[in-house]
């Protein structure tokens, strides 16, 4: 997980999708721990299914999400990026 995430104040709703993102990527999945979770694209369909807030909370956490370039949201399909190219307040 980018722990850095939680440090560049972000709102909660925002710092709840990016956990959710990062988890439905299975980017940190270890094989050689015997992990074989598959990897998924991750949409915003499928976050919908899952979020337990309001709708407008999330398409708001995205708004965010991708102005602070954490995510791109390229069609519908989010995908984190480095956090080298974070933007922090």
């Amino acid at each position: 997980m980018a722990i850095a995430v939680f440090d560049i104040g972000l709102s909660v709703e925002a710092v709840s999708l990016f956990l959710m993102i990062e988890s439905l990527e299975g980017g940190k999945i270890d094989a050689s721990q015997n992990c074989i979770a598959p990897r998924q694209v991750v949409t915003a369909k499928n976050c919908l299914e899952k979020w337990n807030a309001d709708e407008g909370d999330f398409h708001s956490a995205v708004k965010e999400l991708v102005a602070r370039n954490v995510i791109s949201d390229d069609h519908s399909e989010f995908k984190i990026l480095s956090s080298d190219v974070w933007i922090t307040k």
